[in-house]
């Protein structure tokens, strides 16, 4: 089933799933390295949580939006007029539910790359690399991967530690997965699901790459934790009908078993 999708997506997939109850998996090309685009900004959201907990940073800290820092792509950020003072909690929540470029580049502005990847390492994520702020120059690092890289079963690993409670505290995941149950952009995990399913999560996409990483939660309370990752689609298409968020459709129901295989 997954080859098919595959095919007919015409680039090639990753994927991890697992049934967040029982503990199924499925692995597909799991441990390939994949581009995040801006996936790479729940990780980002993770470390700003974990320093809130840990008292160096505070949610309410103003940051200031300057027209220096305004850049292209999605979010709202960008329109808005510098001068402008958010809280850090503010920043984060548009980074994560409208992926805004410039919030991103402002958390980024605030805290660092590196600390941001020693915090992954230290959850034991060994893959998952922020390479560069949004729409800066590409290094000889970054060339490849562009803002960051990853994995499906790293970032599968990432959503079952927050719905276990275990980043930080207990409340800090919770924080964490409400500010992801803000998600607007909802054309891939949870486009195909019926209305009463829950999703939280973080989309990512860049030309020829459509991600969705997050976990749903279906009515009886069972949730599914997934992590799909569609690069090199031959097409360039900035729609709903983009052939990776319909493959990332097809594979949310087919996984949490919706469809049968």
């Amino acid at each position: 089933m997954i080859e098919e999708i595959e095919k007919e997506l015409g680039g090639f997939l990753s994927l991890a799933a697992r049934n967040l109850q029982t503990g199924e998996t499925h692995f597909y090309k799991a441990d390939r390295k994949v581009q995040t685009a801006s996936v790479i900004k729940l990780p980002m959201l993770v470390h700003v949580a974990l320093e809130v907990q840990e008292g160096r940073l505070a949610w309410d800290e103003p940051l200031a939006l300057t027209e220096a820092e305004k850049v292209d792509g999605s979010g709202i950020l960008m329109l808005l007029t510098a001068g402008l003072t958010l809280t850090l909690r503010d920043v984060c929540t548009l980074m994560i539910v409208l992926s805004d470029n410039t919030a991103t580049n402002m958390v980024i502005e605030r805290l660092g790359i590196e600390p941001i990847n020693a915090r992954m390492r230290a959850l034991g994520l060994k893959e998952t690399t922020l390479f560069r702020k949004a729409y800066s120059p590409d290094t000889p690092q970054s060339r490849r991967y562009g803002l960051g890289v990853t994995t499906a079963r790293e970032m599968l690993r990432l959503v079952t530690l927050l719905v276990e409670g275990k980043i930080g505290s207990a409340e800090t995941s919770a924080d964490i997965v409400s500010i992801l149950a803000g998600q607007h952009y909802r054309d891939g995990i949870p486009r195909l699901l019926p209305a009463d399913w829950q999703y939280a999560g973080k989309t990512g996409a860049v030309d020829h790459v459509r991600n969705d990483v997050g976990f749903v939660t279906a009515p009886d309370g069972r949730r599914f934790g997934l992590a799909v990752f569609c690069q090199q689609i031959p097409v360039v298409l900035w729609t709903a009908d983009n052939p990776g968020l319909i493959a990332i459709a097809r594979l949310a129901r087919r996984l949490v078993g919706l469809d049968s295989a």
